[in-house]
């Protein structure tokens, strides 16, 4: 199938990893509610989807470590974007009479 429109390939790269945050930062939020939600003496009891808090846990665990390194990611591919806009939020809240 051939695209209509021509790919650039750094903001498809971008609109993947920001997508990704997205999917990942959620999916672990969603299981940390899961797991302060779920009764503390249920170790061995299935909480939810047949899978107990303790493998909750380990699910958890992982999904914290795949956004943290999908964010490094995002932080790498972004970094020049990510220096304008500090430079531009400092250059706007800069007093004006700091420099005189």
């Amino acid at each position: 199938m051939k695209s209509i429109h021509p790919v650039n390939p750094k903001t498809y790269a971008r609109a993947v990893v920001a997508i990704s945050l997205l999917v990942s930062w959620s999916l672990a939020a969603f299981t940390g509610f899961l797991l302060w939600f779920a009764p503390r003496g249920a170790g061995k009891l299935p909480l939810f989807l047949g899978l107990t808090r303790h493998e909750w846990g380990d699910v958890h665990f992982v999904m914290s470590v795949v956004a943290l390194s999908i964010t490094v990611i995002h932080i790498v591919v972004d970094w020049r974007a990510l220096r304008g806009v500090l430079h531009y939020l400092i250059s706007v809240h800069r007093h004006p009479n700091l420099l005189e």
